[in-house]
């Protein structure tokens, strides 16, 4: 029996006939996902949000802002320049995305904002402190290093960020060029958001000189003169926001939904804060707090 919905396998049957389908583990969304083996030969991924098919959808107006933004990322390289290649792609959404997002319809849309961030700091005390941690919930004072954290990082220069601009949502062409996926989160954002992401990725190991390589390049890409050292600063407080934020993420996947597989990127990311917090200022307090709160055992 098929797990589509009639709607869909309708319209699919249509424009494929003959499709065989196996339906695939789903990320950390609601999503569905499928592959189609097309009788021509090939394969199809089918992502399905289970939303009525009304019109236009929002991923398609991303996808026409990205398209316009950078087009195809070119095939030159050998495998070993992927990550390079990956920063050079951060660099394009944060310049040329930024000024086709700017023109687009989606000029005044959503934004991670001090909203959105304190709403993923509440989540992450609630379903890793206490849901996966077990442990009691923070003192006021560590929310309180949770919000300014949240609100700091909220206020830095926006452009167009991917959101979630990972190792898992990079997918390599056979002719080596790169394109992105899971692109329906994109919006405003902190200008290191998305090199963040993908220089502190939860799912990949990376040595510390490759990360500072990495950024330097990134930072060389920018346009204009941007302060460096305040770039720096930014880059640190925006990657340990977003592995907060992940750290909330995995929690509820484990211990509320039963997701065993992320289970597996929590020491790693703790491990990262646990060693970058002390080593900036600015993060020292914050680390004593998480460490208070039970957060690095």
């Amino acid at each position: 029996m098929s797990d589509l919905r009639p709607e869909l396998e309708r319209g699919l049957e249509r424009i494929h006939a003959g499709f065989r389908l196996e339906s695939l583990t789903g990320d950390a969304s609601t999503r569905r996902f499928h592959r189609l083996y097309l009788p021509e030969g090939g394969t199809r991924i089918v992502m399905d949000y289970g939303a009525p098919f009304e019109g236009e959808t929002d991923d398609v107006r991303l996808a026409r802002i990205f398209e316009h933004a950078i087009g195809r990322a070119d095939g030159s390289g050998a495998a070993g320049a992927l990550y390079r290649k990956a920063v050079d792609l951060a660099a394009e959404i944060a310049i040329r995305g930024t000024r086709s997002l700017s023109e687009s319809s989606r000029a005044e849309g959503p934004a991670l904002d001090a909203e959105r961030f304190r709403f993923e700091m509440r989540f992450f005390t609630e379903h890793f402190v206490e849901g996966f941690l077990g442990a009691p919930a923070p003192a006021p004072a560590t929310v309180r290093r949770l919000e300014e954290l949240a609100d700091e990082v909220a206020s830095h220069p926006r452009v167009m960020c991917h959101r979630d601009f990972h190792s898992r949502n990079i997918m390599v062409r056979g002719d080596g060029s790169l394109a992105m996926v899971d692109i329906q989160d994109a919006r405003w954002g902190p200008d290191t958001y998305d090199v963040a992401s993908l220089l502190r990725d939860a799912y990949v190991d990376l040595d510390e000189s490759d990360v500072r390589e990495a950024f330097e390049r990134y930072m060389r890409l920018l346009s204009g003169s941007p302060d460096v050292d305040k770039l720096r600063d930014r880059f640190h407080l925006a990657a340990t926001q977003r592995m907060i934020k992940a750290l909330g993420t995995f929690g509820y996947q484990v211990a509320r939904l039963g997701r065993e597989r992320y289970r597996d990127a929590i020491p790693r990311t703790l491990e990262r804060l646990d060693r970058t917090l002390p080593a900036h200022a600015a993060t020292r307090p914050l680390h004593a707090a998480l460490t208070g709160a039970a957060v690095f055992g």
